[in-house]
């Protein structure tokens, strides 16, 4: 099985009012991705419990209405603190 190695990667983060959310990826967009499929997925679970709360619970196409999406861009073989690479 032959696998690609990448010199770099991103994080999305996303905190709502009781949890945080994280996708990776390559580049942002695939980190966006790997995040909104996580909040699919979440609210889905959510809504299947709740469907009365359906209007109130954002989908993925508005939840940047809602909540801010931060990326964090990291080498790989690097050592940080705190988001800054120190190695």
């Amino acid at each position: 099985m032959e696998t690609e190695t990448f010199g770099s990667f991103v994080i999305a983060e996303m905190n709502t009012h009781r949890f945080m959310f994280r996708g990776a990826g390559i580049d942002r967009d695939s980190a966006r991705r790997a995040l909104l499929n996580a909040w699919r997925t979440h609210r889905t679970a959510l809504l299947a419990q709740y469907p009365e709360r359906t209007g109130s619970i954002p989908d993925e196409a508005n939840i940047e209405n809602h909540f801010r999406i931060y990326y964090l861009e990291f080498q790989a073989d690097a050592g940080y603190r705190d988001g800054e690479r120190i190695v």
